[in-house]
């Protein structure tokens, strides 16, 4: 890809408002496809996809890059579907269903390749093919739907538009969701409008419903719905979430999260039932709180699991730091083939649901600790000898001084699982140059099918390896 920010003055090319017939050469992380006009000029180019020629109009121009929106295409790609979903476009959820399956995996490889080249300095870096696993519709595990008042006033779930985050698209139906979920907001929704409550106005600072987060579990189909509202009790709410699951059997709780109108969070409160649900991957039984994280995609899961321990190769005497366990998906797998796990999370209620997930699967030679993971390292690092660290830190990527503290540890080899290659690229910069660590492979896993988004599994070593 071309590294637009290297350019240090304006060049010449078409400006904003006109037309331009273009060649379509890469697609940008973002799904946006890459064109170059004769004079240099970079033009982004919004759903368009490698090998087409397309007419567009330029909507903003920068310094050394423009931005532009489809008007025709000319030729088109082989690759190119026809996005099933009647939001498409308007819709910041999802930006490649326009691109078939096995054309979002290549695109998927190489962008990754392009983030670590240019990100962290690496001239060829190893990534493999990207796996495909699992169903490339309906596999979300949690869905964060936000309220809007339609054209009556009245509440209507919906997402982010695209391009301006500030404003909420109403959803009818989302394709990354089960029928059960996308039955569950509209039953959600006129259950709200019933009872006139009243969605959050950003702009006012007024108003009760602010977001509803759905999350489903695929092997024991339970379904659990988290509420976040401003502040106040009215009594409308307590008869809302009673209501839920006499019209959607499958709700095991619903949990209120209270939030000031500054964006503190107060409290979580159960309205009704319970405030977590329990999934299994490949026999492990998991409880997953309201508030924990947990993998995005069951249905893909399991193999992005098998890809993290394959990658770590642990031996059955080795002893293994885990930073970032959460509710403990990768360390049950972990425990069976290691001596020792130790694993560390900072949020309180994923690590005591890992705790009790860990008892109530009998994962045997696993110690948790509950801190911040660039407070607790240094000291864990000092502990012992470890022969390997296994990381899926959140999308922000590992804590500086986390990755400064590994950089200068002993151990021989590590695993990063990653939701995002610029912050992976970043914190592999960190323990390549300063940390004598050689990148061994990465291999892409497509956790977000229609999405740019992508999972990678890195393997860091020292040499001998």
């Amino acid at each position: 890809m071309p590294d637009v920010q290297s350019q240090d003055r304006p060049r010449p090319g078409p400006a904003e408002g006109d037309e331009v017939v273009v060649d379509i050469e890469d697609l940008a992380f973002g799904g946006r496809g890459v064109a170059r006009t004769a004079e240099g000029l970079v033009i982004f180019v919004d759903g368009a996809l490698p090998g087409e020629s397309v007419r567009a109009r330029v909507s903003r121009r920068r310094r050394g890059y423009a931005e532009a929106g489809l008007l025709e295409l000319l030729r088109r790609s082989a690759d190119r579907t026809t996005p099933p979903c009647e939001h498409y476009g308007a819709c910041g959820g999802c930006d490649l269903q326009h691109l078939s399956a096995e054309g979002q995996a290549r695109a998927k490889r190489e962008q990754v390749r392009a983030i670590l080249s240019r990100l962290a300095g690496l001239s060829e870096p190893p990534v493999g093919e990207t796996v495909r696993a699992g169903e490339p519709w309906g596999y979300r595990f949690r869905i964060d739907f936000d309220w809007t008042a339609g054209r009556r006033g009245e509440p209507l779930l919906g997402l982010h538009r695209r391009g301006d985050p500030g404003a909420i698209v109403p959803i009818s139906r989302c394709h990354l969701i089960s029928d059960a979920a996308n039955r569950l907001a509209h039953v959600l929704s006129a259950e709200a409008a019933a009872r006139r409550l009243v969605p959050w106005e950003r702009r006012r600072r007024r108003g009760l419903l602010r977001r509803a987060s759905f999350q489903e579990a695929r092997a024991t189909r339970e379904i659990l719905i988290t509420l976040e509202t401003g502040r106040g009790d009215p009594p409308a709410l307590g008869d809302l979430a009673r209501e839920l699951p006499r019209r959607v059997t499958r709700v095991v709780g619903v949990v209120r999260r209270e939030i000031e109108k500054g964006g503190e969070v107060v409290e979580d409160s159960i309205l009704w039932g319970r405030d977590h649900l329990f999934e299994e991957v490949e026999g492990d039984r998991f409880r997953v709180p309201s508030g924990a994280f947990f993998q995005p995609n069951t249905y893909a899961s399991a193999a992005l699991r098998r890809e993290a321990i394959r990658a770590l190769d642990s031996r059955a005497e080795d002893a293994v730091l885990e930073l970032h366990c959460g509710v403990g998906f990768l360390t049950a797998a972990l425990s069976r083939r290691a001596r020792e796990v130790v694993a560390v999370e900072g949020a309180r209620e994923a690590i005591l649901a890992a705790r009790e997930n860990a008892a109530r699967g009998g994962w045997r030679g696993v110690r948790f600790v509950h801190g911040e993971v660039a407070a607790v390292l240094p000291d864990l690092l000092r502990e012992r000898a470890w022969d390997a660290l296994l990381l899926d830190p959140p999308r922000t990527g590992l804590p500086r001084r986390a990755a400064q503290a590994i950089a200068s540890s002993r151990v021989p080899r590590l695993v990063y699982v990653s939701c995002d290659p610029a912050t992976l690229a970043r914190d592999l910069r960190i323990l390549v140059e300063t940390g004598g660590f050689r990148l061994v492979s990465v291999t892409p896993v497509d956790l977000f099918p229609q999405t740019h988004h992508v999972e990678c599994v890195a393997l860091v070593a020292r040499d001998p390896f």
